[in-house]
């Protein structure tokens, strides 16, 4: 379930201008693309790995099959499910439907790919085939596909429906070969990661910065103002900025979050990765 309150308005999907080639990338680096929303692809020294993934047209309820009911995106996916190719790890921080999207997890299951889920959300996935599906509980570490994947504690609710209180919500820490991503998936405002995250050297924060009006909603979700200094809270080196521009979920308009991002991260700029759909960026050594 998502947070989204406002109504609907019929809109222009407008294609994406850049579109990742992965076959390209090597296994050498890390490399990361933004697919639009909280999906994001990686190649991670050789482990491909996807987050949230949503590629479909909408998201929302599926009521039947594939055919999904809820908002329309702004703008149209980087990659579709076919053009994203194998993936090692298939990470979902939790169950609303703009980040557990299950059109998109079906096109990409597959036996040779772990899929990573929050606490009380494995039965979501009955029916789909994987090499494993791995539930992580806040604390929990585990090797997964050559990576060491942490659940972090952010400040969210997880539940596919309102009254099931019982679905977590996870931030992720991916670390391999001395480098540190953390995926923040939603979380608002909270000293909790600071204190997970503690003595880690953070080489990338992706943040989520949208989804935060009415005021209300900023128990579930940081404002652009709050995410930039979450990721400066944990010194991260590098940030990219997620969860704006693809699909209307919230009240401030589509296009907010990003100016009120860079207005926060002025004489920062440096540090900001990816500010578009489709751009691709490999860390530097």
């Amino acid at each position: 379930m998502t947070e989204r309150i406002s109504e609907e308005v019929e809109h222009e999907t407008t294609p994406a201008r850049l579109h990742p080639t992965p076959e390209k990338w090597s296994d050498n680096e890390v490399t990361i693309a933004w697919l639009g929303h909280a999906s994001f692809l990686i190649n991670f020294f050789g482990t491909r790995i996807i987050t949230d993934p949503a590629l479909g047209s909408r998201i929302g309820v599926t009521p039947v099959g594939d055919q999904t009911i809820g908002p329309r995106r702004y703008i149209t996916t980087a990659l579709n499910s076919n053009q994203v190719g194998p993936v090692d790890l298939l990470l979902v921080s939790h169950a609303h439907t703009d980040h557990f999207d299950y059109p998109t997890l079906r096109q990409l299951q597959s036996p040779k790919t772990i899929a990573v889920t929050a606490e009380n959300t494995s039965p979501l996935w009955q029916g789909m085939k994987f090499q494993s599906i791995e539930e992580m509980h806040w604390g929990d570490s585990r090797l997964l596909a050559g990576v060491n994947v942490t659940a972090i504690e952010g400040k969210h609710w997880g539940a596919r429906l309102p009254w099931d209180k019982s679905m977590k919500a996870n931030s992720l820490l991916l670390s391999k070969n001395g480098v540190n991503i953390f995926f923040g998936g939603d979380t608002a405002y909270t000293d909790l990661i600071k204190q997970q995250l503690n003595g880690i050297p953070i080489d990338l924060a992706i943040m989520g910065i949208g989804a935060y009006s009415p005021k209300s909603f900023e128990r579930m979700h940081a404002t652009p103002e709050q995410a930039w200094k979450m990721a400066d809270d944990i010194s991260a080196k590098w940030v990219i900025p997620m969860h704006w521009g693809t699909f209307k979920l919230s009240n401030e308009p589509i296009g907010e979050p990003i100016v009120r991002f860079r207005q926060a991260a002025a004489g920062q700029m440096e540090k900001v990765a990816i500010q578009e759909v489709g751009a691709t960026w490999v860390l530097p050594h």
